[in-house]
């Protein structure tokens, strides 16, 4: 766990846990104490003011210092949780984007969730077991001061048990691993039944086959191994009760034939023995949680691995711009013999894109066109740097792009995609500024009269698709990047927003000196590009407006583009 722990975290809060440990140790003292206290009067001592005033002290001392030691571990312990989720984000931002689609989504929310939010649970109930192990030790430390006999008995008792727990234990803990297996199972379904749902509900004979022969054979499964691992555990936990129970009895009727006892001592050992049944009997019912963690921090850790290590508080902003000053006569994009391979419909025959020689200038507007299929969207990942290059290579103002200036590179584009996110927040620093531009677009795109600007957020997102586009227009323009990149946006518009998209929008684009990439299949608007580039079996053909009337393209598809 403490290798996921930010080493700047881990410094600042070694002193914190050093003094929850001593807390922890001094409140259990009191707690035996209290015992004793209980077992001296117990035994026939005449209780007197001073012993009442001690008593009544020593209860203050453990309530004071068993809730310092809880708080100061239960701080540490969100705090981990709150440094886990970050750096799990900011890993994830890191990441190369085709390695996160090799992962899958609901392995990712699987663990962002799911397990994080275990992990989280158990360590709300850490300093609750850290404060009945301490009490217990000292417990015990006590009943080997008193008599080392029935300690020595007590202890081997517990040897007994812990390894025959530990043995019996490995079924259980298999079946919660086959549990967290089938969470990512059921997290696949779960996405799958949120985003079909319009699909599910046109046809009911679908639906309920979703529900019969997918849902409920996993969830099914998903119940009965939590059941049998459940079982064990409870039984375990209850049986943790009893067994103290049969120590007691030990000690009182066994022990005394061996090692002959006062009565004064047999009295303490029980009310020992007794004080113990609550917070070990909240230990053992705790295991099954803590497993579950265990099982999860597993998880989060193979996770970490995978991911790529985010670089420690440092952002484009911070660094020098690699792309700043452009080499004399070179374009602001170019392609140089890239290739990207990607599975096609059969593993056997892999799609491969390229090689691709292209250039594109600065405050150029270029459509790609082409057939489903056809790599339009791949290509458009290669321009945004979001896929690498498997061969060749990128340029950007004629300077080499590679791993180590991917991010700044990256920072030139702005993108609304075909399958696009709309966030809540405008993710922009400056607030004043941004919400008077927002508003001025939200008027211009017609979107006023249901969306407003509060706090840096969009008032509501419950819009139709093609609004939503709209507003995730408004997100791209925010950013003001050099290159903007649109896939598809104007297929969700009505034919009035669509021209204005194309004769309006992207010309002041053009004319504030930007770059804009359209992925587009309105031809009635090719005319408006400065250029059109087709993509066809994995090639680019640049191709007239005009050649695209009199239908001239079509053969010219296995034509490389010129640079």
């Amino acid at each position: 766990m403490f290798s996921l722990i930010p080493p700047q975290i881990r410094r600042e809060s070694m002193p914190r846990i050093v003094v929850a440990v001593i807390a922890g140790f001094v409140g259990a003292i009191c707690s035996a104490e209290i015992a004793r206290l209980i077992s001296t009067v117990a035994s026939g001592h005449i209780p007197t003011r001073a012993l009442a005033i001690g008593f009544f002290a020593v209860c203050a001392a453990q309530l004071l210092f068993r809730t310092t030691s809880q708080i100061l571990i239960m701080d540490f312990g969100q705090q981990v949780i709150c440094s886990l989720r970050i750096e799990l984000c900011r890993k994830i931002l890191h990441t190369p984007y085709k390695k996160l689609e090799a992962l899958g989504k609901p392995r990712l929310l699987a663990i962002l969730t799911t397990d994080v939010n275990t992990f989280a649970q158990a360590a709300q109930m850490l300093p609750v077991v850290f404060g009945h192990l301490v009490l217990t030790a000292v417990c015990l430390a006590y009943m080997a001061w008193l008599s080392w006999q029935a300690f020595a008995c007590f202890f081997v008792f517990l040897i007994t048990a812990a390894v025959i727990y530990h043995s019996v234990e490995r079924w259980p803990l298999r079946e919660m691993q086959a549990v967290r297996d089938q969470l990512d199972v059921i997290f696949r379904h779960f996405r799958s039944l949120l985003e079909g749902t319009r699909e599910l509900q046109l046809n009911t004979s679908r639906g309920r086959y979703f529900t019969d022969h997918v849902v409920h054979p996993t969830a099914h499964r998903f119940r009965r191994s939590f059941t049998r691992a459940m079982l064990l555990y409870s039984l375990v936990a209850n049986a943790g009760g009893m067994l103290f129970y049969v120590a007691i009895g030990l000690i009182l009727l066994v022990v005394p034939h061996w090692f002959p006892q006062s009565p004064g001592v047999l009295v303490t050992l029980t009310l020992l023995l007794l004080f113990l049944i609550q917070p070990v009997s909240e230990v053992m019912t705790s295991l099954p949680i803590l497993r579950q963690a265990s099982i999860a921090l597993g998880r989060i850790r193979i996770l970490d691995a995978e991911l790529t290590h985010a670089p420690n508080d440092e952002t484009p902003a911070t660094q020098d711009d690699p792309f700043a000053v452009t080499k004399e006569g070179a374009p602001l994009l170019r392609f140089a013999g890239v290739s990207h391979r990607y599975p096609g419909l059969t593993e056997d025959r892999p799609f491969t894109l390229g090689p691709i020689d292209l250039s594109i200038r600065q405050g150029e507007v270029v459509y790609l066109i082409g057939g489903n299929g056809s790599g339009k969207t791949t290509l458009a990942m290669l321009l945004l740097g979001l896929y690498e290059p498997e061969q060749g290579h990128v340029e950007l103002n004629g300077i080499k792009v590679d791993r180590h200036n991917l991010v700044q590179y990256r920072q030139r584009f702005s993108a609304v995609f075909a399958d696009f996110h709309l966030f809540d927040e405008i993710l922009c620093q400056d607030q004043a500024q941004v919400d008077k531009q927002a508003t001025h677009y939200l008027r211009t795109l017609e979107l006023d009269h249901k969306v407003s600007i509060r706090d840096n957020r969009f008032s509501t997102t419950s819009l139709s698709s093609g609004q939503r586009k709209r507003m995730a227009l408004i997100s791209s323009y925010l950013e003001d990047r050099p290159i903007y990149l649109f896939d598809e946006w104007a297929a969700d518009q009505d034919p009035v927003f669509r021209r204005v998209f194309y004769t309006e929008l992207i010309p002041d684009l053009k004319r504030r000196g930007k770059t804009v990439i359209v992925i587009s299949h309105d031809d009635a608007y090719f005319e408006c590009a400065d250029r059109l580039v087709q993509v066809a079996q994995g090639r680019l053909v640049d191709v007239s407006a005009e050649a695209l009337k009199a239908g001239l393209y079509a053969r010219r598809n296995d034509s490389p583009v010129a640079d």
